[in-house]
């Protein structure tokens, strides 16, 4: 049976369908007791959806120039 350690390292292997049957069974029984785990997997799998619609929204004109404003005072006050 794998620990936490053990399924959260293999997470990218069983998303990409890289796994071999037995580690995809031992991945599953270690599941099916541990709710963190699944939690984890879930957050796991949802995160590049949200990256992808995060990265889709604008940024309102107002905050991006003052975003623009911040970080050029920034970079001159750090020369």
């Amino acid at each position: 049976m794998y620990t936490c350690k053990d399924a959260i390292n293999l997470l990218q292997n069983l998303l990409d369908g890289e796994m071999s049957p037995e580690e995809r069974q031992h991945l599953r029984e270690h599941l099916a007791g541990c709710t963190p785990c699944v939690d984890f997997l879930r957050t796991y799998r949802a995160t590049p959806e949200l990256c992808r619609k995060a990265l889709a929204e604008k940024m309102p004109k107002e905050v991006s120039a003052k975003l623009t404003e911040y970080l050029r005072s920034r970079i001159k006050s750090a020369s």
